[in-house]
């Protein structure tokens, strides 16, 4: 079952996003991009907040009640993070959640959401339609290839 996280689900949530991390993300990154990772995305009270104030929505896939994959989008349609459990990998999870996301920004009218890949997800995003938008850059020890997908 694909649907919005609420925010009593937010807790789970942050907790699959860095078990994720860690495991896939993590060993292409520097300690420094761990840690911002970490700080910003994790524990970052400006993040969490941020869905509380509606500026960015978690949609989350669930089996049997068990939250196994999110995606957060903003308000200004960039994708902030796709994280899905390793023993769900592969099975379609991440394609779904962006396949929800996807219907209802058509709906509003949107013609395009952009994200910021990170080495280990730019040949899946690639799979489902996005194009590279620059070349891949660091920030803060995160390195990350800016992508597009026209709706």
């Amino acid at each position: 079952m694909i649907r919005k996280v609420s925010n009593d689900e937010l807790d789970s949530a942050f907790a699959l996003i860095w078990e994720v991390f860690q495991q896939f993300v993590a060993p292409d990154y520097t300690s420094e991009g761990i840690d911002y990772f970490y700080n910003q995305f994790v524990i970052g009270q400006s993040f969490r907040e941020s869905f509380h104030d509606n500026l960015q929505t978690m949609y989350g896939a669930f089996d049997n009640g068990k939250l196994v994959g999110v995606l957060s989008v903003s308000k200004n349609h960039h994708v902030s993070c796709v994280f899905v459990d390793k023993n769900y990998h592969r099975k379609g999870i991440a394609t779904k959640l962006f396949s929800k996301v996807i219907s209802e920004l058509k709906q509003q009218g949107v013609e395009r959401i952009e994200l910021n890949a990170s080495p280990y997800a730019v040949p899946f995003y690639h799979a489902i339609g996005f194009a590279d938008i620059g070349e891949e850059s660091i920030y803060h020890g995160i390195r990350y290839t800016p992508m597009r997908l026209q709706l």
